[in-house]
């Protein structure tokens, strides 16, 4: 007998996380120098690490990726028109909010994994430190022929001199050290350092002042710089802010002239390669710029006008571009890029960010259609939302896409450089989030130039084309592939621009997967660089199986291409597919076979054990598949490489591949470790993967190491997802191997009193007789105390319970076929009516009309459940009262902003903080308001009431008081002189909802309230009960237990018609709203509210009934079941009953025996007054007495051998079971009672 009970997991609020989702939650273990570089520079030996970085640590600033000349002659443009001298240049960050990660590896899914590589020249990378680039940035640039940089941010007006002493000057003083010849001192080592690691360029955020002695320096030793790399074969370039010019000063929108002309440089001498336009060129400034870039003699194109896409968006003068030779500037911001920050459209999960980011992304550069063939007419005012740029007329209207693919092999996954799991083959290898984006494949020129059969794209046929994405559905290699879908009666995609010299046995190969059905309804093609409108094609076959991914390979010549020729184009084409198409693109590739490598085995060097938990380790690994020594890199094409996966096998346990990189050294968290002290001994491989994928080096292994447990898991498991009063509950760590703690305590939060404890244990049973929350205490085995506020909650019998069996059998245990056997159970089926809670899932939010709320003296109540956190930068919004009228920041903000807050100074996460109108310093909470050691557990209900009277604050949480302040600044909107603030407009009251730099709430909310008076204490308590009828003051009151038709819920409150709905705002871009309306959506109130209030929703039990071998009837609902057997042999019998709070189930092996019935064994019953079967037989044989009795039983073989003897005491039609051991052959069976022979049988053994 097996019986199960869920366990309900919660976390503890004592989170190591700062930002979980747009930043991970484990700590980053690489680390990086934390000096300026003037204080280093000296001792900076190339090939050696800076500073205090280790060895490990400085394998993740070296790129290993060899850059890669772009397409040059036989280049070609989808537009004529389209110059493609024009340069882009984005100077973003590639970042995360804390400004932490750049593009280090870490293990979730979130992160800048920028992909349009094919329209940039250069990636300013605008938050990564003077000459400290993370090689995945790199790795991914270089791949795509875009020059990568890195920025000195000086504020805003200092004054830089030659005898400062801020670090800025001494950079510079540093930099322009002269020898005793006058020459530079410094030059040739600093583009030497910039080659080792893979740098093209040095940034500078100039708006600073000096004198025009120290900005000679500065450009003279910037020119020498272009100067000494060219003899070491590199190319440096430097990218300035067109504000400090060479007299010292800084003067903007002024263009190119005489001012800046040094900075600048001419022809003879090179100093700026991106001069970056402040934001407010005009056509007359471009003009004279390109003017006095050719008097110069040097490329206007050098010179870049800037957007501002933080503060302006795309909101510029577009069409001046168009007349004139001038390149494409971004910038925005100063954490994260704007792309990838406002890429909250569709809501703030991680997988709801990258998909919009992808979207916006191919808005940006490929326009409207997501066609870089069908350009929108040029628009001077779009903003950053997806929804307003499918009019956007995209950057591919001004700049032509660039390739590098010239070189064979070429192998694409179709990797964006992160994944929800990481695969091999199509197989998850490692179920866990990843991002790694040196591991970002080459990804299609365009996205998506798609055609249709006369090879065009007009207004008029793009809606008929088919729809190309790169998703994360699934994956062939890594976490991500091209999906082709939807129906269309030919649409031709043209991925890649290439260059590929090719003979006719080179072949081409695609990996795909049929999702309905097993057709492709697909062909292969390419194009000839000297015929690219005459495409040469192969069928795709139809898959072997829908849903299982499969491999078709061609040579060149099935395609008709001849020796010599030259593939200029790759692509797929559809034809007559239906709406339901689909196919992923896992692999594809071109491969000369006979083209080999010596991919050479890696040298692991070190490993680094981070952390040890009772199921998993972190750790880094560092390998070397060269020695190298004198400041000389190696390129993985050097040493026959790819890339390289990175292994751990757990003795006794299959070895896992758990991530790959192109870097010589790996970081992993979470690798998998079976739980327990036994085997907890490892191992760490690393193995190289040649350049065409399909082959590599054997797998490099260290010895067999300890692996330790160093970080226990505090998180809990409650055995019950509700409580009723004086009902049994078990609370324990899921960590298995968490030494006992010193002590366990359940408290009333309200009264401090101990509802129970224990000391030295690793769980706590209790029950409690009141109704309540109480708070769970723990002072774990180090001495260390964590509280999990309303962690142990009691309700009303009422509200329903998890229901409970308390017997389960059958009336009998052994039955013949076609008889009836009656089932029954007994149960506590916890039924009853509970309260219904509104599910929140961002973006959606529940919208209240702002007028519920219209003086400084308020209350606002709500029961809160959080589902998960998402936090961004300032956290998770729980309450805002704001409108998209105003204009930023207090579209944002508004009157008043409740938000669940990441870890802060002393702060805990997941604390509240609550803030009005008047309180500017956005970034940081109100200390004074907030719940200071009261920090939201997820999965947990809570309950929360802010109030305000005039410029008194009061925060309560769970009925008890945590804060209380007076804030004098606290005003609201409409008393503000603010010109931003549009007066005329209702700022509406929303719950939830994501906001710049805020997440939105995902989880349930009941019994909102507000209220127009602070309430007070035992107010508060009152209103936690719930209402049958509104009291004075309450003007908004919605409990979720009625929906209208509409949708809507109507307001129980004494304010009137104030209905409530659920919305999302649509048209939101960044930190602009002007073009954003709100939507409504359909609210789900078909979820479990608080549970300690009695409602509408009925918690009804029902069984489920599992019996093998049986015939049910239709009705199986009740708590008797009779069914019959068909077939003879023994089967389990299985019940799980369940409701809405949860399920119990028992399981009997084995249980209920069945034997052959008829007629002819009830004849023999009457006659013989017993029956023997099966016979023949197999192990054992039925006897079944027709008299009660004592019967001793004996088994013969055939020469009279007594084989076995027993005695049995039998009642009247019972069945007993008789083995019979020994070979097959005929056995006699003798049954005697009251020591006569009674029976003699023959049996057969089979």
């Amino acid at each position: 007998m097996k019986k199960l009970t869920t366990m309900l997991a919660l976390a503890l609020c004592t989170t190591t996380s700062v930002w979980a989702q747009r930043t991970p939650e484990h700590p980053l273990d690489i680390k990086d120098v934390t000096v300026s570089m003037h204080s280093i520079f000296d001792a900076w030996e190339i090939g050696i690490p800076p500073g205090e970085v280790t060895e490990m640590d400085e394998q993740f600033y070296i790129s290993r990726v060899r850059p890669l000349a772009r397409i040059d002659e036989g280049d070609y443009r989808i537009h004529q028109n389209v110059d493609p001298g024009r340069k882009m240049c984005l100077w973003v960050p590639l970042d995360d909010p804390s400004t932490k990660w750049k593009a280090l590896p870490r293990y979730c899914l979130e992160g800048d994994n920028f992909s349009m590589w094919s329209y940039l020249d250069i990636h300013g990378n605008w938050t990564a430190p003077w000459v400290r680039v993370s090689a995945g940035m790199t790795d991914a640039a270089h791949k795509n022929g875009v020059k990568v940089g890195c920025v000195l941010s000086v504020p805003f007006a200092a004054y830089l001199s030659p005898y400062g002493t801020d670090d800025n000057s001494r950079n510079f003083r540093k930099l322009i050290e002269r020898n005793d010849d006058d020459t530079f001192k410094n030059s040739r080592k600093l583009v030497e350092i910039m080659k080792y690691y893979g740098i093209d360029g040095l940034g500078c955020n100039s708006e600073f002042r000096s004198t025009t002695g120290f900005m000679s320096d500065i450009i003279d030793f910037f020119a020498d710089c272009h100067v000494k790399a060219k003899e070491i074969g590199w190319d440096f370039q430097l990218h300035w802010y067109d504000g400090t010019n060479e007299g010292g000063s800084y003067q903007f929108d002024r263009g190119l002239g005489s001012h800046n002309e040094k900075m600048f440089g001419n022809g003879e001498k090179v100093v700026t390669d991106m001069m970056f336009a402040n934001y407010n060129w005009s056509d007359g400034l471009l003009k004279n710029s390109v003017a006095y870039a050719e008097k110069l003699n040097r490329n206007s194109y050098d010179y870049y006008a800037g957007f501002d896409i933080q503060g302006r968006a795309y909101k510029a003068p577009w069409k001046a571009l168009l007349n004139n030779k001038i390149s494409i500037g971004f910038w925005g911001a100063h954490a994260q890029s704007l792309l990838h920050q406002s890429a909250t459209d569709d809501g703030t999960s991680d997988i709801a960010i990258q998909k919009a980011y992808l979207q916006k992304q191919e808005l940006t550069f490929s326009g409207g259609y997501r066609n870089p063939g069908l350009l929108p007419s040029v628009r001077e005012d779009a903003t950053l939302a997806n929804s307003d740029l499918k009019t956007f007329h995209g950057l591919a209207t001004f700049i032509s896409a660039k390739s590098t693919l010239q070189q064979l092999p070429f192998v694409t996954r179709f990797s964006l450089g992160n994944g929800l799991t990481f695969k091999k083959e199509g197989k998850t290898v490692f179920d866990h989030k990843w991002y790694n984006l040196g591991m970002q494949d080459f990804l299609p020129t365009w996205r998506w130039w798609i055609t249709d059969r006369q090879d065009v794209v007009t207004t008029e046929n793009v809606e008929g084309l088919v729809k190309a994405d790169l998703v994360f559905e699934d994956a062939w290699f890594g976490g991500s592939c091209m999906k082709l879908h939807g129906k269309t009666e030919f649409s031709r995609v043209k991925l890649f621009k290439t260059k590929f010299d090719i003979q006719p046995d080179y072949t081409i190969s695609i990996t795909y997967k049929t999702l309905n059905g097993t057709g492709t309804n697909a062909k292969l093609f390419v194009a000839k660089g000297d015929a690219l409108n005459q495409y040469k094609e192969i069928s795709i076959p139809a898959a072997a199986n829908q849903g299982e991914w499969t491999t078709f390979t061609a040579k060149l010549s099935d395609l008709g291409l001849q020796a010599n020729d030259v593939v200029a184009m790759l692509g797929i084409s559809v034809e007559n597919t239906p709406e339901d198409y689909a196919m992923l693109v896992g692999e594809l590739s071109v491969i000369n076979p006979g083209q080999t490598f010596t991919t050479v085995k890696p040298d692991i060097k070190e490993v680094e054990i981070l952390r040890g938990r009772y199921n998993a380790l972190d750790f880094k690994v560092r390998y070397a598949s060269r020695e190298e020594a004198g400041g000389v890199k190696t390129y993985n094409d050097e040493v026959g490489t790819w890339y390289y996966e990175i292994y751990f096998q757990q003795q006794g346990q299959a070895e896992q591949l758990l991530t790959a990189t192109p870097s010589w050294a790996a970081y992993v968290i979470d690798a998998p470790v079976v739980p327990g002290m036994e085997g907890r001994e490892g191992r760490f491989g690393v193995r190289a993967v040649s350049p065409d994928g399909k082959n590599g080096s054997a797998i490099a292994w260290t010895e067999y190491q300890e692996i330790p447990y160093n970080e226990p898991s505090s998180k809990l498991i409650i055995n019950k997802p509700v409580i009723k009063p004086n009902e049994s509950f078990v609370i324990k760590f899921e960590d298995t191997m968490q030494k006992p703690a010193q002590k366990w305590e359940v408290k009333d939060p309200l009264t401090g009193t101990s509802m129970g404890s224990v000391s030295n244990a690793s769980e706590l049973e209790l029950s409690i007789a009141k109704v309540g929350l109480y708070d769970l205490y723990i002072t774990n085995s180090e001495g260390d105390e964590s509280i999990t506020r309303g962690f142990v909650q009691i309700t009303p019998e009422s509200t329903g319970a998890m229901p409970q069996i308390l017997t389960f059998a059958s009336d009998i245990q052994k039955a013949e076929t076609d008889k009836e056997v009656k089932f029954s159970y007994t149960s506590k089926d916890g039924e009853g009516r509970v309260s219904r809670g509104l599910k929140i899932v961002d973006p959606n939010m529940f919208m209240v009309p702002g007028e519920a709320q219209t003086t400084m003296t308020y209350s606002y109540a709500v029961w809160f459940k959080v589902e998960s956190y998402s936090h961004d930068k300032q956290g998770t919004n729980l309450i805002n009262k704001n409108t998209i009228a105003d204009s930023w920041p207090h579209n944002n903000w508004g009157d008043l902003w409740v938000t669940i807050r990441p870890e802060w100074g002393k702060h805990a996460a997941n604390e509240v903080s609550f803030n009005t109108m008047g309180w500017t310093a956005h970034d940081s909470p109100n200390e004074d308001m907030m719940s200071t050691g009261y920090s939201i557990t997820p999965n947990v209900w809570n309950h929360l009431v802010v109030t305000q009277e005039n410029k008194l604050q009061k925060m309560y949480l769970n009925g008890k008081k945590l804060a209380e302040t007076t804030f004098n600044a606290s005003t609201r909107r409409e008393n503000s002189s603010d010109s931003r603030i549009d007066k005329t407009a209702v700022a509406n009251i929303f719950f939830g909802g994501g906001g710049v730099y805020k997440s939105g709430f995902n989880g349930w909310i009941d019994e909102v309230q507000v209220w127009n008076k602070a309430l007070t204490d035992e107010e508060v308590l009152a209103c936690m009960n719930g209402y049958e009828d509104a009291p004075e003051g309450l003007i908004a009151y919605y409990t979720f237990e009625n929906k209208a038709e509409d949708e809507t819920f109507a307001n129980l409150g004494k304010g009137g018609d104030l209905k409530g709905k659920v919305v999302v705002m649509e048209g939101s871009g960044g930190e602009g709203t002007s073009s954003a309306s709100y939507v409504q959506k359909a609210a789900d109130n078909q979820h479990i509210g608080y549970p300690g209030i009695p409602g509408s929703l009925e918690i009804k039990t029902a069984p489920e009934w599992n019996l093998a071998g049986a015939t049910l009837p239709a009705e199986t609902n009740g708590k008797e079941l009779k069914v019959t057997y068909k077939t003879a042999g023994t089967f389990n019998a299985g019940l799980m009953i369940s409701n809405l709070w949860g399920k119990d189930s028992e399981n009997l092996a084995e249980y209920i025996t069945i034997v052959q019935g008829g007629t002819g064994i009830d004849k023999f019953d009457a006659e013989l007054g017993l029956s023997v079967y099966p016979n023949p037989f197999v192990e054992s044989v039925n006897m079944k007495f027709l008299e009660s009795g004592e019967y001793s039983v004996n088994i013969l073989d055939v020469k009279g051998n007594q084989i076995k003897s027993i005695v049995l005491k039998a009642n009247e039609g019972e069945i007993v079971n008789v083995s019979v051991e020994g070979g097959q052959g005929m056995y006699l069976l003798q049954v005697m009672k009251d020591g006569k022979l009674y029976r003699t049988l023959k049996l057969v053994k089979k």
